[in-house]
């Protein structure tokens, strides 16, 4: 048995489906408290901010790095705790990304996925005379950032690639 086969030997072959569309209808709650919370930063009556977090979430997470996290995984055409395995199937050839880059651009990702509407949020709030709204917008992503983590943490545990994944938090 080679190297990489023994880092698979333990973890979960394929992910319910149900654990999967859960989490993806997490992460379109979790981005929408983003983009309502930081709604109020306009330019012209467009919420300028929230599009560009938006069209940038979404790119990279749909696009970006299913071609260069995906395409390399054991997970890849596969249900994978997000299901994104299946989607980079459909999207990309396997292994036609870069691996190392995919992983930089994981956790730039991530960090201003959660970094960008809390700025946002705490700005609005100033603008907006600590709006009631959007200081319980700003706790209810505060608390599903903590979520995220913990959900994101057991999934990681689970799953084959975690000694190997950029993004595991099973290490």
């Amino acid at each position: 048995m080679n190297m990489k086969q023994k880092l698979y030997d333990k973890g979960i072959e394929k992910y319910p489906l149900a654990s999967a569309i859960g989490q993806n209808l997490f992460f379109v709650i979790y981005f929408a408290i983003a983009f309502i919370g930081m709604s109020s930063l306009q330019i012209n009556n467009i919420p300028i901010v929230s599009i560009i977090y938006i069209v940038f979430i979404g790119m990279m997470l749909i696009f970006v790095l299913r071609k260069h996290l995906c395409t390399h995984c054991f997970y890849y055409g596969k249900v994978c705790g997000t299901g994104w395995g299946k989607l980079a199937a459909c999207l990309f050839k396997r292994n036609s990304g870069n691996y190392e880059l995919g992983g930089k651009l994981a956790g730039i990702t991530w960090m201003l996925a959660m970094f960008l509407p809390l700025i946002g949020m705490i700005i609005a709030l100033k603008l907006n005379w600590f709006s009631i709204t959007i200081t319980l917008l700003l706790v209810i992503f505060i608390i599903l950032s903590g979520v995220n983590f913990f959900v994101h943490k057991k999934s990681c545990e689970k799953c084959k690639m975690r000694f190997i994944c950029p993004g595991s938090t099973a290490k």
